[in-house]
């Protein structure tokens, strides 16, 4: 299996899974533009995203196996959760979580440039949520967690004691479908 590859990425949950997994990895960000695309399907956008990402940074590392990677969250009302722009944000978008769910998309690409290879596909988890109290959740915002992240929130933080059931893989969640990374890895050798 592969263990040395570029992420196109400066999430520290990507690094931090990667690390966890004995994978030895540079870290290098491909700044691009995350706009869909014309693409309307979360599972296209995702994957999108992600090829873009790592096609980006494969310009700079042709010989280099690049994984780019893109996670947003679906409300239960259709709507993209972007990342909050403050925590009034923040709190309409956590208002929805309540007895609801939300389904959490990750585009995952594996690409070298050189040896003209890439591997892309998507995961879908998706998390069933309690009813939660307004301190709760106020609580939760005065903790900060909230910002920077997709749904307003993380799994492995404060927000992952509202959750009563999950319907797909904990790590894609996190922001890197690791299980799907594994298959990518064991067809590169």
């Amino acid at each position: 299996m592969l263990n040395k590859l570029i992420l196109a990425s400066k999430s520290l949950q990507r690094k931090r899974i990667l690390t966890d997994l004995g994978i030895t990895y540079k870290a290098v960000p491909s700044y691009i533009d995350e706009h869909a695309n014309g693409l309307k399907r979360p599972h296209a956008v995702a994957k999108n995203i992600a090829l873009r990402k790592a096609e980006k940074v494969s310009e700079e590392y042709p010989d280099e196996w690049v994984l780019g990677c893109d996670t947003f969250v679906i409300m239960s009302n259709g709507e993209i959760s972007l990342k909050p722009k403050n925590r009034s944000d923040a709190r309409k978008t956590i208002n929805l979580y309540r007895n609801s769910y939300c389904d959490v998309y990750s585009g995952l690409a594996l690409v070298n440039k050189s040896l003209n290879k890439k591997f892309v596909q998507y995961e879908k988890t998706r998390l069933y949520f309690k009813n939660f109290s307004d301190k709760d959740r106020e609580e939760f915002l005065d903790s900060g967690e909230w910002k920077g992240r997709s749904g307003s929130m993380t799994i492995e933080g404060r927000g992952g004691k509202w959750i009563k059931k999950i319907e797909g893989e904990y790590w894609n969640v996190v922001g890197l479908p690791v299980e799907l990374l594994k298959e990518f890895l064991e067809k590169v050798e």
